[in-house]
């Protein structure tokens, strides 16, 4: 083996230019090229690599890609897309009447469609509550061209009220309507003042200016009535679930993705330490970055890979992949990045693409074994300083003190020459937490900028429950004053955690606290916030954080102890039936002697408490006993029965290490008949019996095929020989069929026809719809006296069991577990099973996924509620990354985040001097000696 080779080639650019050609050798004998120019002079690197034992993609993670994103997503990508060059660009998408009626913008066009379409609403409004200030002066007699009048003949008044079309000046005009209401009959006004503050300065494109001077001219009028106190006080109405404010946002980049874009612009080496909470669109920054740059993506999580290539393909990026690479020969160029290639002779598309050939590649994306590989790849065709290296979550595994990662990681950070570098992570430790990685780098890269991209989003509240069903905040958790000074200290170090803090019962802490006079008088809401343009989610998170602060530490036990006390379970438990699905009947003792009489269970959640049936009355102390709330940890855990309701809006993750007890417990808790098991069961066992014949007959079938292919491709070689680049080539060769491949064919349709012979022998199982966890039927059965509202099913189709039934190497107890909605993420050999797992969660057709703690990182799907189980030995960083899986929608849905285990939540608010991630990142984010 060549260990170094230098060829020295002062002045002579035809190596240079020819260096494809050599690449292309090397690449066919699975060496590496590591090629470095520097004076016109060529050094040459050549080593073996390392078998990485990773598989590569399959082929339904390759179909998987080429599924589009929906409109809303492509629209999303384009404006990150976009953004890198205008990083300031923001757009509105919602129409106003003039970008409805697609009409040339003129002040006398304006006064038109005033006068037209918005005249006679403004009038009555005026009339009817006296409200001369809106009165304005508008042209009455205004005239427009002809042609623009026949288009306004076909879009009058009456047919865009029949035809529903939602224009932003009529949302403005029903929020005027509904504020005057109010404010006549002393209501909730603000809430509609609040909402239009916000919605008038959205960059909605050509608004019309009357209504705009209007709603300008009603906040004006009010301003001095506006109670800021009370805005902050109903913080959960007027932001969290306004809808109206949600739904009308513009459209802009994310400040984080704005700071990463400016500073990669710059030409000078970088090391960027990028942090930003889960679900704000770290993992889809490269696409911007890769207007200008070429991006290598590196990523541990391969699913977070393919949601990027699905995402890059849906708006025609060019990419590559390097997945389980042992040399540069096996990445792989998606067709939209062929230069060179064989086309079909007979469809005339692409047959065959020369993958040595990367020009086009805009984007490679690897696993972290694959780096080197993908490094010198992409060197290969371009300059080294126009290239970035995007690693995402490079603290995957860090939290062990050993992992088979860890020397490839340091192998990976050592043989590294991109002097552009991104490290990607919502936990990534900072600056001052790593002085040997950033010294390194340093020393490496001698005039590198070292840039920390810090964000703390919270336009979502995701609340931590623990395991009796209540909302945990710092000042439930901190009895003595000291520790609660070191939370608030630590919250503000890692403002990550905002975006976990319940806004709810926040606000309720802050009402206490200003209406008992706890805090100086600089810091009440009238001192803090300015304007409204300062009150949101956020900010009101901070001022939480601030009047903690400024508590006296003689007044804390009081305010500690008034919380403990009066707090209140935000998921109730379901007392009014047990676990078996018996129902409970409630009584109340009349007094001695005296006998009882059943009461009817309330209709709203909770109820009343249980109580037992006696002939003489008890105790007071007993009594007192009965009616004390009992806190069993046990709180919504009958996922597939008693508590199923408690699962709302969308899918559920629950994250465990033992994922075998979990998925046994759902199924036992069930409670399924034998007999329906036994049915199910028997059909289970036959469709495997099935599967295993169907699988000799595919190991049979692919034999027959790869012998044809072998022979076409012969022929095709023969009919028409290296047509490439569309370069096309006629010819009149006739492919004859052999005797030989005539058996060939025969034989296959026989294989055929017996494999599609078992395929209609597989038998369909079903569950009764009892045993459908929040199914009409299963709720009726397990919370009928219980708040339903918004309970989630699944919706799997028959096929879709099917397909899992005709799998061999799934266990029995996962095909049940589907039949109920629930899947299973693992590290598992049945890739197929996988992937179905992978499109019904996308698509968010299961009701709970139980997945190992390998799914911590980087799973992009949408859950709205999660468990984290008590066998998760979790660090601080890794109870982050399982808690960023829950609350990715776009919507401000119910969320909660529920732990098993109250020691987690303590660590989570904790500082930790001694970090596992931190201490690994300074040893093997190093170069070796």
């Amino acid at each position: 083996m060549i260990s170094k080779c230098r060829l020295f080639d002062s002045g002579n650019s035809d190596l240079y230019d020819n260096k494809f050609f050599l690449l292309s050798y090397l690449l066919k004998k699975k060496l590496i090229l590591k090629i470095n120019l520097k004076d016109w002079t060529t050094i040459i690197v050549i080593n073996q690599i390392m078998d990485l034992k990773q598989r590569k993609l399959s082929k339904s993670e390759w179909e998987s890609i080429e599924v589009p994103v929906s409109a809303d997503e492509i629209e999303v990508l384009n404006l990150i897309m976009r953004g890198f060059s205008d990083v300031t660009l923001k757009y509105n998408k919602h129409n106003s009447l003039l970008t409805y009626l697609k009409i040339e913008k003129s002040d006398e066009m304006e006064d038109y469609l005033y006068n037209t379409y918005f005249a006679a609403k403004i009038t009555e409004l005026i009339k009817k509550y006296n409200a001369t200030f809106m009165a304005i002066s508008v042209n009455p007699k205004t005239k427009i061209k002809k042609a623009d009048m026949i288009r306004l003949e076909k879009n009058s008044a009456a047919a865009l009220e029949a035809s529903k079309i939602i224009l932003y000046e009529h949302v403005l005009i029903n929020l005027i309507e509904n504020l005057l209401k109010l404010k006549k009959n002393n209501g909730n006004w603000e809430y509609y003042y609040f909402t239009m503050y916000k919605l008038i300065r959205n960059s909605v494109i050509n608004m019309n200016r009357h209504i705009e001077q209007i709603v300008n001219q009603i906040l004006a009028v009010y301003e001095d009535d506006v109670n800021m106190s009370k805005i902050v006080e109903n913080a959960v109405d007027y932001i969290e679930k306004n809808e109206n404010i949600l739904k009308y946002s513009d459209m802009m980049l994310y400040d984080h993705q704005k700071e990463l874009f400016t500073c990669c612009k710059s030409a000078m080496p970088k090391l960027v330490l990028y942090i930003a909470p889960t679900g704000t669109g770290k993992t889809l920054s490269p696409l911007g970055l890769s207007e200008t740059k070429r991006v290598i993506f590196v990523c541990a999580a391969r699913h977070v890979g393919l949601a990027l290539a699905r995402a890059a393909i849906s708006v025609n990026k060019k990419i590559a992949f390097a997945f389980g690479c042992s040399s540069a020969e096996e990445i792989r160029l998606h067709y939209f990045a062929a230069k060179e290639y064989t086309k079909n002779w007979r469809t005339g598309g692409i047959w065959k693409v020369d993958n040595s050939v990367g020009d086009k590649v805009e984007i490679i994306i690897c696993d972290i074994k694959s780096y080197i590989s993908a490094m010198y790849y992409m060197l290969a065709f371009n300059s080294k300083e126009d290239i970035i290296t995007y690693w995402d979550e490079p603290t995957i595994t860090l939290d062990y003190d050993e992992h088979e990662f860890h020397e490839i990681i340091k192998k990976n950070w050592s043989e590294n020459v991109i002097p552009n570098v991104v490290l990607s992570s919502a936990t990534l430790p900072k600056v001052h937490e790593i002085p040997e990685t950033i010294s390194d780098f340093m020393i490496k890269f001698p005039e590198a900028n070292i840039v920390s991209v810090i964000s703390h989003d919270c336009k979502k509240t995701i609340p931590i429950v623990d395991n009796n069903g209540y909302v945990i905040l710092p000042h439930h958790m901190a009895s003595g004053y000291a520790t609660m000074k070191e939370m608030v200290a630590h919250c503000e170090n890692y403002l990550t955690l905002l975006r976990y803090f319940d806004l709810k019962e926040l606000v309720k802490f802050i009402n206490y606290v200003l209406q008992h006079n706890l805090v100086p008088t600089n810091v009440k809401i009238e001192r803090h916030f300015g304007s409204l343009d300062e009150i949101d989610m956020k900010t009101i998170k901070l001022y939480y954080l601030k009047l903690l602060k400024n508590i006296k530490e003689s007044d804390w036990s009081i305010v500690y102890n008034y919380f403990r006390e009066n707090r209140e379970k935000r998921i109730k438990p379901n007392d009014y039936i047990d676990n078996k699905g018996v129902k409970i009947r409630k009584h109340s003792s009349l007094g001695p002697g005296t006998s009882t009489t059943e009461k009817k269970a309330p209709a709203q959640v909770g109820g009343g408490q249980l109580t037992r049936t006696m002939s003489v009355q008890a105790p007071v102390a007993a009594q007192m006993q009965i009616q004390k709330p009992v806190d069993t940890g046990s709180c919504a855990i009958y996922i597939t029965t008693k508590d199923s309701h408690t699962l709302t809006d969308g899918p559920t993750i629950f994250l465990a290490n033992d994922i075998e007890k979990v998925a046994k417990f759902c199924i036992q808790q069930a409670a399924i008949p034998s007999a329906m098991m036994t049915d199910i069961t028997d059909k289970i066992d036959f469709n495997n019996s099935v599967n295993s014949k169907m699988s000799k007959l595919e190991k049979m079938l692919e034999d027959i095929q790869e012998r044809l292919e072998a022979k076409e491709v012969t022929n095709i070689s023969h009919a028409d020989k290296g047509a490439l680049s569309g370069k096309k080539k006629k010819s009149d060769h006739k492919l004859n069929r052999s005797d030989n491949d005539n058996g060939s064919y025969s034989e296959t349709r026989k294989v055929m026809q017996e494999l599609e012979l078992l395929r209609s022998m597989i038998k369909t199982a079903s569950l009764n719809e009892t045993f459908v966890p929040n199914s009409s039927s299963h709720l009726t059965k397990w919370a009928e006296e219980m708040n339903v509202k918004n309970a989630f099913t699944s919706t799997i189709e028959d096929e879709t069991i099917l397909k899992i039934m005709m799998l061999e190497d799934v266990e029995n107890s996962w095909k049940v577990l589907l039949l109920m909605g629930i899947g299973v993420f693992t590290n598992h050999e049945s890739i197929a099973y996988t992937e179905i797992m992978k499109s019904l969660a996308d698509q968010q057709k299961l009701y709970v996924i139980i997945a190992s703690s390998d799914y911590i990182y980087g799973t992009n799907y949408q859950f709205c509620h999660g468990y984290l189980s008590k066998d998760m030995n979790l660090t601080q960083e890794k109870i982050i990354q399982a808690m960023g899986r829950i609350g990715r929608n776009k919507i401000q849905q119910d969320y909660s985040v529920r732990f098993r285990d109250d020691e987690q939540i303590k660590k989570l608010f904790s500082t930790e001097s001694d970090k596992p991630e931190v201490r690994n990142m300074n040893r093997l984010f190093v170069t070796s000696e």
